[in-house]
Formats: C-alpha cells, sequence, structure tokens
C-alpha cells in the first residue's frame, strides 16, 4: 500500500463516518435532550452533512467508490445512542447523560479520523 491509498482508505472511513451519522440523526427524536444539546446537536449534523458532501467530492476526484461502507465503531455508537433515546422508562435527565456522553465518543471518533487525513495531507 502506498501513501495514496492509505489517504484513499481514510477518506472511505470518513464518507462512512458521515454517511452514518448523518442517516441516523435524519428524524431522530431528540425531543428528550435540552434546547442546548439539541442546538449543539444540530450543528454536529450540519457540519457532518457538508463533510459528508466535501469527502464525496474528494473520492470522486480521486476515482475511488467508497461504496456501502460502514465503519463498525460508529454503529455500535448509533446503537447505543438509539438505546438511550428509546429508553423511556428512565429519567429524562439519566437519558440525556447518557446520550451526551455516547455523543462524545461519536465527535471524538469523527474528529480523529479527520485529523488523521490532516496528518496525512501535510505529509504527502
Amino acid at each position: 500500500m502506498n501513501k495514496e491509498e492509505l489517504l484513499g482508505k481514510e477518506l472511505s472511513n470518513l464518507y462512512a463516518i458521515s454517511k452514518q451519522v448523518n442517516h441516523y440523526f435524519n428524524g431522530s427524536d431528540i425531543s428528550f435532550l435540552s434546547e442546548r444539546i439539541q442546538q449543539l446537536l444540530m450543528k454536529y449534523v450540519k457540519f457532518s452533512c457538508n463533510n459528508e458532501e466535501r469527502v464525496s467530492e474528494s473520492l470522486r476526484s480521486l476515482n475511488i467508490n467508497p461504496g456501502n461502507t460502514k465503519d463498525s465503531i460508529v454503529q455500535e455508537i448509533i446503537e447505543n445512542l438509539n438505546e438511550i433515546a428509546t429508553q423511556k422508562e428512565y429519567a429524562r435527565e439519566v437519558r440525556e447523560m447518557g446520550f451526551i456522553m455516547s455523543l462524545n465518543r461519536l465527535i471524538s471518533y469523527h474528529m480523529a479520523n479527520i485529523n488523521n487525513l490532516d496528518f496525512r495531507s501535510r505529509d504527502m
């Protein structure tokens, strides 16, 4: 594997992360979250949507088709977010706290991938 192929793999992974995030949050019920957290979440989703579009363009320019790539770590975190969001028997504060903790893991993982690409692009 060379540097360009590694970059393609990282871009494909970033595309998968953004696509999965956007798919999950499109239409998700986040009404149990405080207004402040809902607003922050919407900013993150907007960032992720823009990111998906930019990465898609980059992949096309490199003649890379990411296909139906899924990131297993993101899938696990999203399943956890969904479980928390649908646990109506827990107090709202507990659900929100659990959701925020899982969301923080998701955002941190997303940002780590972006940082990897930034590091790789400076090395090329």
